[in-house]
């Protein structure tokens, strides 16, 4: 009898990775359970005074259950983009000063990070993801609040942007894992690049999310090519070239060329000016560390 024959460990590593990646064996992680709890008691703030101020306590208990997420919202009220002149020390306290908007935004940030970027595989790359995708959520906010659009949409598009990727990179590792591959990130970055348009979508359609959401993960990198939610791709498309060209060496000043040549189509679609543009990126400081609070 013939032994058989042992793959080269690459090819081995390409049909593990495709079978992962299968629609009919591809696993997503269930919609985070207390975003949608903290979305019900949050619903109330067009009622009456008593009913507000009912969920609001209701609101503090809940959160109040999970340690990890009382830590993340009393950090992001005391961050740079948030913080009041005197420190919030209470976590009613925290809640009243934000409202019921940003609590809604963290509390899905927080569960979306366990969730979705908490995977033991690829550690370093799942924290960057991370950080990129709450930068560029900020960013979004911010371009959405100048112009006086739907703020919580735009953080939302920005920070699932990517989270294609990061399933894509937990489904993978966990494959890996299980054959006894050892894959560094190079060799699977340009293959979760392939694939997390397609992911991403899928996951939105799984958390019923609304379809700005899906629209954003599928064309942010070719904005021209949105045909639905060109607004919502538009912010993020904006948010990250703003954040890619602030991390450059020797960014800050005037607006550089490199920035305002690839990104002037989506000014005038969006009716930004580049000196709005730049009140924006003068924020960069404040929203840099506001985003490590959710680190």
């Amino acid at each position: 009898m013939n032994s058989p024959v042992r793959l080269p460990e690459q090819e081995q590593l390409d049909r593990v990775l495709h079978a992962a990646m299968a629609d009919d064996s591809l696993e997503l992680p269930p919609p985070p359970q207390v975003a949608a709890e903290v979305q019900r008691l949050t619903r109330s703030e067009i009622e009456d005074d008593a009913r507000v101020a009912a969920n609001s306590a209701e609101l503090a208990k809940l959160i109040q259950r999970d340690v990890a997420l009382a830590g993340q919202v009393m950090r992001v009220a005391n961050s740079a983009l948030y913080a009041r002149r005197t420190p919030v020390v209470t976590l009613p306290q925290a809640i009243a000063w934000l409202g019921m908007r940003e609590i809604r935004t963290i509390t899905f940030s927080a569960a979306v990070q366990s969730q979705v970027f908490a995977s033991t595989y690829f550690r370093k790359e799942m924290m960057d993801l991370w950080r990129e995708s709450v930068i560029t959520a900020l960013f979004a906010q911010e371009v959405a609040r100048l112009k006086r659009r739907n703020v919580e949409s735009a953080y939302l598009c920005g920070l699932l942007h990517r989270v294609g990727h990061a399933v894509v990179l937990a489904r993978v590792g966990a494959a890996a894992v299980k054959n006894q591959l050892t894959p560094d990130a190079a060799q699977i970055l340009p293959f979760a690049h392939r694939h997390e348009a397609r992911v991403g979508a899928l996951l939105a359609a799984c958390w019923n999310l609304p379809p700005a959401v899906s629209a954003v993960i599928t064309h942010w990198r070719e904005p021209q090519e949105a045909n639905d939610h060109r607004t919502e791709v538009m912010e993020v498309a904006l948010a990250r070239q703003i954040s890619d060209e602030l991390r450059a060496p020797g960014a800050g000043g005037e607006l550089p060329d490199s920035m305002l040549g690839p990104v002037s189509r989506w000014m005038d679609e969006l009716s930004i000016y580049p000196d709005e543009l730049f009140s924006i990126m003068a924020q960069r400081a404040a929203i840099y560390a506001t985003a490590e609070s959710f680190v």
